[in-house]
């Protein structure tokens, strides 16, 4: 049974598309970028690596779209989101189980802790770790290795949620299970195939595997 419960952010806990596409869109349009893919791809993945990756851009123009996308995911972004259907309960009943709770995204952790707060459920985490705005941690592994170095709770009894291979792949890094969630922004096959030791398609589905 798990005792440290680590969560993913967007597409596991909320529902983050709007505000994210928005402040893309504003981003593109600032530095007349064309794009006309699916903005899906881009929640998971650090900018740093998914900008050059899908729009072919140099390292400053990776920059400057970075920064123009904070820009606006501050004004409004940032508040254009929703928690998905039973989720607070479900952290609720992790914490009066026992469990700990960390948060392990990698948007800036400025921004998490901005919208847990907003959403009521900040007090629900003993940790709450994100990428840093000075680019020292970006990537997902970067980020569960900071937890695990100011938590001291085992590995072999903790699980990361999350729901796209880019979960998969950080937990798979630091020697951490995985268990996906099909309601975000990833597929069942993508998530197993990338190490996920099983799957939750709904909160309810979730609550039941790591309480029951």
């Amino acid at each position: 049974m798990y005792e440290f419960i680590l969560f993913d952010l967007d597409g596991t806990l909320i529902n983050s598309e709007k505000g994210i596409s928005l402040s893309l869109l504003y981003a593109f349009d600032k530095y007349n970028i064309s794009y006309t893919g699916d903005l899906k791809k881009f929640i998971g993945p650090s900018f740093i690596n998914s900008f050059p990756s899908f729009l072919g851009t140099d390292e400053q123009m990776t920059d400057n779209l970075i920064k123009a996308y904070r820009e606006n995911y501050a004004k409004s972004g940032v508040f254009q989101t929703t928690l998905y259907r039973g989720i607070k309960d479900l952290l609720v009943c992790l914490k009066q189980s026992g469990k700990k709770i960390a948060l392990a995204t990698t948007k800036p952790r400025h921004f998490a802790e901005i919208i847990l707060k907003s959403k009521r459920i900040y007090n629900c985490f003993d940790f709450v770790a994100g990428s840093e705005l000075d680019g020292s941690i970006t990537e997902k592994d970067e980020v569960l290795r900071h937890i695990f170095s100011n938590v001291s709770l085992p590995l072999s009894k903790s699980v990361l949620i999350g729901d796209t291979i880019y979960d998969c792949d950080g937990a798979k890094k630091v020697g951490l299970d995985c268990i996906g969630v099909t309601y975000g922004f990833g597929t069942k096959d993508e998530l197993i195939s990338h190490g996920a030791k099983q799957t939750a398609n709904s909160v309810k589905e979730l609550k039941k595997i790591l309480l029951e």
